[in-house]
């Protein structure tokens, strides 16, 4: 297959996807934005994106958003 066939190839197949993680992930190769991590829901971050997660999520310590190992384990236990 040669270049023009798979650009072809390829271009259809984006048209067609609904999968908006599959396009991000293209999105950032086509960009040379590396994807340096992933949510716990399987979302891929880059750098700048990471970042911002680990900001958001000091943000919420400071404001005393999160619950201690032994509230987790204890609510564990409800389940």
């Amino acid at each position: 297959m040669n270049i023009q066939s798979t650009q072809i190839d390829l271009a259809k197949k984006l048209f067609n996807t609904v999968d908006t993680d599959a396009l991000k992930q293209i999105a950032s190769i086509l960009n040379k934005k590396e994807i340096v991590a992933h949510t716990t829901s399987g979302k891929p971050l880059t750098r700048d994106e990471y970042i911002k997660e680990i900001k958001e999520a000091e943000q919420d310590i400071e404001n005393g958003n999160y619950i201690t190992s032994e509230q987790l384990l204890e609510d564990i236990k409800s389940w």
